[in-house]
C-alpha cells in the first residue's frame, strides 16, 4: 500500500490536470515557496467488538515532505447503509481493510489514499465511567470581560430579554387553565394562541432569563430579572395546582394515568375546535400537569397522530421540554432559594406526570409491521419515530436533571426512568452499533435525543447510552458538519458525505414560482444542541481535546455568527453557500424554535470555557474572563482580546491543584506555553492538552499561551460536480474539484462580493502562498481585533463579523507547481519524441532531436524552471523532430499497432475510448497505404499506439457511488410501493412527499441504465453524472406528510393576485402569512395545512 502511495504520489507531482469550469482567479504567488505533499500518515489499527462497525477517526495526523504535520479530514468508504450492516454481522477473528481518502488532495481523484486495518474482537468498547471525570464551572461563576464582541453580544442580549413582556409569555398558560387573560399580552409567533408548538418560546424564556442572571454584571440588571423570574414561577404555579384534584371514588389525586382512557383517546380529535374544548378541562390534566396548551395534545400521539398544526399536533414533548428546562435553569441559577425550590418543585411535579403517563399508559414493541405495532395505544417505539409530532427536543435530559437535583429517592428513581422511557430505539439501536442512522433523518428532533442518552448514562451506568452518544458525535464531525460547525440542510439530514451537494442543490421558490439557489441551509437549533453534546461529552474525557475544538469552532463562527451585530435579531437557518446572506429575524424566543434557543445561546458563552475535577482545571477555551473555582477557593483571571492569539492567565488566591491548557487542532506553528517565562515544552501536539502539573498556585505565577493563527483549509468531503447557479438555473453542471473554507485560525473566514462560482473558484499551492494573513485591528467593541485576509483581489472577514452576502465556501484548485502545465506540455513532446527510431533517420538529425529530448528531461527535472524555459525547449524538440532526414522507409511498427488495435472488443472499453480508437485506426489505415514520409507514420504510431493505452476497461470503473445511490433508490421505491398496496394506509402519509419521489424515481431509472450500461458502456464521468444526480434527488426528498415547493403553486398564484389589490390591514396580514407560509415550507418547516389556510385567507380577501 505504502509503494502504491508514493507511485501516486510521484505522478501527481509530475503532473496535476485539472480541469475548471472556469478560468481560476489569478493569484500573485510569493517566491521561495517549497511544495509540500503528503508522505506519510498515522498507522489506523482498529478492534471492533463484534456486532458492530468498526469506529474510524474522522481526522488522521499527516506529516509533510517538510516535516511539519497537521490534522486532515478522512472519507472513509464504509458509509453505506448495506456495508455497515454486513460490517456488523461478521463474525470474532475477521481481519479485513476499508479504505479511506483524505479530502482535498489531488493524489487520486478521490484524495489521498489510506487504509484501516480492522479485527472483529470478542469485547465491548471501553466506556468511562458513570460519573463525570469533570464538570464545567457554571455559567455564575465565569464573567466574559473586556470590551469584545462577545460581551456586546451578551449586553445586548441582557437588555432584549428585559425589554420582552412577561405577561405575553404567560398568557397561553392562563388561558389553558381558565385563569383570566385580562391585561395580559397574547402571544405571536410559534407560540400563538393558534400553533400548537406554544410554550416552547416560554420555556426558552425562562431559560434565557437564567442564564442572563447568571451573566449579568449589574445589581439592577439581576433585580429586574430575578422580578420577572419570580413573577413566571409564581404565576406557573398557580396554573399547575389547578390540576390537584382529590378523587374521592379512587381514594388518591386524579394522576396523568387516569386521563384519557383508551376509548376516549381513541376518538379524541385535534381540532382548534376540539382544543377549545380541551382547555374547559384542565381538572382532567392530571396532577402536575404544566403546560401552555391542554394534555390532549401530548396525548394525542399516543394515537400516533401525525404533524398537523390545524387538525392533530405539532411536537408535543418538545414545549415540554422547554418548559422543563427554564425551570431547571431557573431553579439552578437564581439566587433566591425560595424561588429557586418552587421552580424545582413544578418541573418535579411536572416529571412526575410524564413518568405516571408514560409508565402506565405506553410500552414498547419493536416487532411486526408498523400497523401490527400500532394497533395498541402507546407504543413508544412508534411515537418518537414519527416526523417532528415524535420530536421531544431533549425531555430526557431534563428528566435525568431532574433525577439528580432532587432527594427523594423514588421521585430520584422515577424521574431517572422516566427519561429512559424517551429512547428512540429505531434510532438508539444501530447507533450503538455505529451503524449510521443519521441519515435523513430530522435534525435537530434527533440530536437531543443524544444529549437525553448521554445524561442518562450518568443515572443508569449503561453503556448503551454513552455509545450512542459516542459514535453519533463522531458521525458528524466526519460526514455531516459544516466548515462553521452546523449541520443539515432544510432541517434534515441527508446523505453521508454529501455536504457540498446538499449545500448547492438547495433550492427556494418566490411568489412568481421561479426557484433559486438558497444558500441558507442549517437550523442554528442543531448549533446549538451539538454545543452542549460537546461539552458534556467532554466531562467524560477532558483530555480528548477534540470536543473543545469542535466547540470552539461552532461557538466562534455559527453560534456567535447567528446575533446581528447592533440590533437583536438571530437566525433560523445560518447562511453556508455561495453569496449568502443571514436571514436575520428572529427577535423574541417564540419566533421560532432558533428563536428559542438564540435567546439563550448569547448569555452563556462562558459556559464550557473551563473544566474542574478534584484536583485539575482544564482552559477549554480561550476567553478574556474571570473564573471562580469556589471549592478551590482562587479566581483564575484569562486577559486576552477576542479571539486572541495570546493569553495571560493568572490566579487570585493560593491552593494546590494542576493546570491542563488545550493545543488546538489548528496551532501547527508557534504555539508554546509559558509557566513564569519558561516554556513548558519544545513541540506541542495539536488537538492535545499541555499540562502543568500539580503545584501551590500563588498571585505571583503567570501563564502565558502563545497561539498564532494558522492559515488552513477546512475541506468538504465531496467535490462540487452541479450547483444550482441562478433563477431557475437548478442543475449546472461543474468539472469535479474540491471546495473549502479558509481558516485562520479557529476562525471560518467569507469574502464579500462573490456572487457567482467563477469568482468562487481560487487556485492556491499546498502551502497557501497566495493567501495573506494580515492579522487584527487593535480596537475594541462590537468589530474590535477583527482578522482578515487577502486572496488576490479578495478580502476575507470571518464569518461571525458578516451581516450580509458572503461565501465562505471556495471551490479550490489546488497547484502542486506553479509550471505544472507548462510541464505537462514538455511531458508530451518528449513522449512524442522518442516514438522515432535511430535507424530510420540520419545520424546527425538524429543525434540533435537525442540531445534536445536529454536537454528537455534535465529542465523538466528543475525545481526553478521558468516558463519561458520551458516553451523554448518544447519548440527546441519540435524543430529537432522537423528536421529530421530519414534514410529508410518502414511500415511494420505501425502495421503491428494496426493488428493490435483491430483486436479489441468494443464489450471491454467504454464507448468513447473504443470510439476514439477506432477513429485513429481508420487513420493509420489510411496513413498506411498512402503515406510515404517515415516521419508520419512513426508520429500515427504513436497516436495509435496511446489510443490502445488510452482504452478505458470497463473493470476498472468506479461504481461505488453510484450502486449505493442506486440502493437508496431501490428501498425507497419499495417503502412508497408498500405504502401505496396498503388498502389501510398506516401511517397515513406515504414515506415520501409525491414530487420528490417522482424526480428520484426519473433519476433512479437513469441510473439503472447507467448500471446496465444499455445501449453502450458508460465511462466514469458519466457514472459520476449519474450518481450525482440520483443524489441531489435523494437528497431534496421530503417525508410524505410534508409539503414541497410544487404544492405551493396555488398558493403563489393566489399571492400574485391579491398583491396587485389596493393594500389594506387585512390584506397585509394575509400577504405577510402566505410569505412566512412560503418561507417556512422553502425551509421544510412549513406544513400543508399551513398552506390551505394561507390558501383560504387570500381567497377570502378576493371575495372582498
Amino acid at each position: 500500500m505504502r509503494k502504491f502511495i508514493f507511485c501516486l504520489l510521484f505522478l501527481a507531482m509530475m503532473v496535476e490536470p485539472i480541469t475548471i469550469y472556469a478560468q481560476p482567479k489569478s493569484v500573485r504567488k510569493k517566491s521561495g515557496q517549497i511544495t509540500k505533499v503528503i508522505t506519510d500518515v498515522e498507522q489506523i489499527v482498529v478492534e471492533s467488538p463484534v456486532g458492530s462497525v468498526p469506529r474510524l477517526p474522522y481526522q488522521v495526523l499527516v506529516t509533510y515532505s517538510d516535516q511539519s504535520q497537521a490534522l486532515r479530514q478522512v472519507k472513509w468508504s464504509n458509509s453505506a447503509l448495506s456495508v455497515e450492516k454486513e460490517q456488523a454481522q461478521y463474525p470474532v477473528g475477521k481481519q479485513y481493510t476499508i479504505v479511506g481518502h483524505i479530502t482535498g488532495d489531488n493524489t487520486t481523484a478521490e484524495g489521498y489514499p489510506i487504509e484501516a486495518s480492522i479485527t472483529v474482537v470478542d469485547k465491548a468498547w471501553e466506556v468511562p465511567a458513570a460519573k463525570p471525570v469533570a464538570e464545567p464551572l457554571p455559567i455564575d461563576d465565569v464573567t466574559i470581560t473586556g470590551d469584545n464582541r462577545l460581551t456586546s453580544n451578551r449586553d445586548l442580549a441582557i437588555r432584549t430579554i428585559l425589554s420582552w413582556d412577561v405577561s405575553q409569555q404567560l398568557y397561553n398558560y392562563r388561558d389553558t387553565y381558565g385563569l383570566s387573560t385580562e391585561g395580559y399580552t397574547p402571544s405571536d409567533g410559534w407560540d400563538s394562541p393558534t400553533t400548537k408548538l406554544k410554550g416552547h418560546g416560554s420555556g426558552h424564556y425562562m431559560s434565557a432569563l437564567a442564564f442572563a442572571f447568571a451573566s449579568a454584571t449589574t445589581q439592577q440588571d439581576k433585580d429586574a430579572l430575578r422580578r420577572n423570574i419570580a413573577r413566571m414561577v409564581n404565576e406557573l404555579r398557580e396554573c399547575q395546582e389547578r390540576t390537584f384534584v382529590w378523587n374521592e371514588e379512587l381514594g388518591r389525586y386524579w394522576e396523568a394515568r387516569d386521563f384519557a382512557p383508551e376509548e376516549e383517546l381513541r376518538q379524541m380529535k385535534g381540532s382548534w375546535a376540539a382544543f377549545d374544548e380541551h382547555k374547559k378541562e384542565y381538572e382532567k390534566y392530571g396532577y402536575g400537569y404544566l403546560n401552555a396548551i391542554p394534555a390532549h395534545h401530548p396525548a394525542l400521539i399516543e394515537m400516533y397522530r401525525g404533524y398537523d398544526n390545524n387538525n392533530w399536533v405539532w411536537a408535543p414533548y418538545y414545549s415540554i421540554h422547554k418548559q422543563l428546562a427554564g425551570l431547571i435553569d431557573i431553579a439552578t441559577y437564581v439566587d433566591d432559594k425560595a424561588l429557586a425550590d418552587k421552580a424545582l418543585l413544578i418541573a418535579k411535579d411536572m416529571g412526575l406526570w410524564i413518568w405516571n403517563r408514560l409508565y402506565y399508559r405506553t410500552f414498547v414493541n419493536k416487532e411486526g409491521s408498523q400497523a401490527e405495532r400500532r394497533s395498541k395505544p402507546g407504543n413508544r417505539y412508534e411515537m418518537w419515530n414519527m416526523y417532528i409530532a415524535g420530536e421531544d427536543g431533549g425531555t430526557g435530559e431534563s428528566l435525568a436533571r431532574l433525577s439528580e437535583m432532587v432527594s427523594d429517592k423514588e421521585d430520584k428513581a422515577r424521574l431517572l426512568e422516566a427519561s429512559n422511557f424517551f429512547d428512540s430505539p429505531a434510532f438508539y439501536d444501530p447507533l450503538s452499533k455505529n451503524i449510521d442512522d443519521i441519515r435523513t433523518r430530522h435534525a435537530n428532533q434527533h440530536i437531543p435525543k443524544i444529549t437525553s442518552a448521554l445524561r442518562s448514562y450518568r443515572g443508569n451506568a449503561n453503556p448503551y447510552y454513552y455509545n450512542i452518544a459516542y459514535n453519533f458525535w463522531n458521525m458528524i464531525q466526519g460526514r455531516y458538519a459544516y466548515a462553521t460547525g452546523g449541520v443539515g440542510n432544510g432541517e434534515m439530514f441527508r446523505q453521508p458525505y454529501t455536504q457540498i451537494l446538499s449545500m448547492n442543490s438547495n433550492v427556494s421558490s418566490d411568489r412568481n414560482r421561479n426557484m433559486s439557489p438558497n444558500p441558507t441551509i442549517n437550523e442554528t437549533c442543531c448549533a446549538y444542541n451539538l454545543a452542549k453534546l460537546s461539552k458534556d461529552l467532554n466531562c467524560f474525557d477532558p483530555d480528548n481535546a477534540q470536543y473543545m475544538d469542535y466547540y470552539e469552532r461552532v461557538l466562534y463562527n455559527q453560534i456567535v455568527g447567528s446575533l446581528h451585530a447592533t440590533h437583536y435579531m438571530t437566525t433560523y437557518q445560518y447562511a453556508v453557500g455561495l453569496n449568502a446572506a443571514k436571514p436575520w429575524g428572529n427577535t423574541t424566543p417564540q419566533s421560532s424554535c432558533c428563536g428559542g434557543t438564540g435567546s439563550e445561546n448569547h448569555v452563556k458563552y462562558q459556559e464550557a470555557a473551563y473544566f474542574v475535577s478534584d484536583d485539575t482545571v482544564w482552559v477549554a477555551l480561550y476567553l478574556p474572563s474571570s473564573a471562580k473555582w469556589q471549592a478551590k477557593g482562587v479566581t483564575i483571571n484569562q486577559e486576552s482580546l477576542w479571539p486572541s492569539e495570546h493569553s495571560r492567565i493568572s490566579v487570585k488566591g493560593s491552593a494546590h491543584f494542576s493546570m491542563k491548557l488545550r493545543v488546538p487542532y489548528w496551532a501547527t506553528e508557534g504555539f508554546d506555553v509559558k509557566l513564569n517565562g519558561q516554556s513548558l515544552a519544545k513541540a506541542y501536539k495539536p488537538c492535545s492538552y499541555v499540562e502543568i502539573p500539580a503545584r501551590e498556585w500563588s498571585e505571583e505565577d503567570v501563564v502565558e499561551v502563545i497561539m498564532p493563527f494558522t492559515k488552513h483549509i477546512n475541506f468538504g468531503p465531496d467535490k462540487m460536480e452541479r450547483a444550482a447557479t441562478a433563477l431557475n438555473e437548478t442543475n449546472t453542471q461543474f468539472t469535479p474539484m474540491w471546495v473549502g473554507t479558509f481558516m485562520y485560525g479557529p476562525l471560518a473566514m467569507a469574502a464579500e462580493g462573490v456572487s457567482n462560482w467563477t469568482a468562487a473558484t481560487l487556485s492556491v499551492d499546498s502551502v497557501l502562498a497566495e493567501v495573506e494573513c494580515n492579522g487584527a485591528t487593535k480596537a475594541g467593541g462590537t468589530d474590535g481585533n477583527l482578522y482578515s485576509m487577502t486572496i488576490g483581489d479578495l478580502s476575507f472577514k470571518p464569518d461571525y463579523y458578516h451581516s450580509h452576502n458572503s461565501t465562505h465556501y471556495f471551490r479550490i484548485n489546488l497547484v502542486t507547481d506553479s509550471n505544472a502545465e507548462s510541464k505537462a506540455l514538455l511531458a508530451e513532446a518528449i513522449q512524442q519524441a522518442k516514438i522515432f527510431s535511430k535507424e530510420h533517420y540520419t545520424a546527425q538529425s538524429f543525434g540533435a532531436l537525442s540531445q534536445a529530448i536529454s536537454d528537455g528531461e534535465t529542465l523538466y527535472q528543475t525545481n526553478d524552471a521558468t516558463k519561458s524555459q520551458i516553451s523554448k525547449q518544447i519548440k527546441l524538440i519540435d524543430k529537432s523532430v522537423e528536421r529530421l532526414e530519414a534514410i529508410q522507409f518502414d511500415l511494420s511498427a505501425l502495421e503491428i499497432a494496426i493488428k493490435s488495435a483491430e483486436q479489441r472488443n468494443a464489450r471491454s472499453y467504454t464507448w468513447d475510448s473504443y470510439a476514439k480508437l477506432q477513429g485513429v485506426l481508420a487513420e493509420s489505415k489510411e496513413i498506411c497505404a498512402k503515406s510515404k514520409q517515415q516521419s508520419v507514420v512513426d508520429r500515427q504510431r504513436l497516436k495509435l499506439n496511446t489510443a490502445i493505452s488510452d482504452l478505458v476497461s470497463m473493470w476498472n470503473l468506479q461504481r461505488t457511488a453510484l450502486s449505493e445511490a442506486v440502493e437508496i433508490a431501490s428501498q425507497r421505491q419499495k417503502a412508497q410501493q408498500a405504502w401505496n398496496d396498503m388498502e389501510v394506509k398506516v401511517p397515513e402519509y406515504s414515506p415520501w412527499a409525491t414530487h420528490g419521489y417522482a424526480r428520484m424515481m426519473e433519476q433512479y431509472e437513469l441510473a439503472q441504465t447507467v448500471m446496465r450500461n444499455e445501449g453502450k458502456n458508460f465511462n466514469q464521468q458519466e457514472i459520476d453524472a449519474a450518481a450525482s444526480a440520483l443524489n441531489a434527488a435523494i437528497n431534496s426528498m421530503r417525508p410524505g406528510n410534508l409539503p414541497e415547493l410544487e404544492d405551493l403553486e396555488e398558493l403563489q398564484k393566489l399571492v400574485s393576485q391579491v398583491s396587485k389589490l389596493k393594500p389594506n390591514e387585512n390584506i397585509k396580514q394575509s400577504l405577510e402569512y402566505a410569505e412566512m407560509v412560503v418561507k417556512y415550507v422553502s425551509d421544510g418547516s412549513g406544513t400543508k395545512d399551513m398552506i390551505s389556510e394561507a390558501e383560504e385567507r387570500l381567497r377570502a380577501v378576493l371575495k372582498k
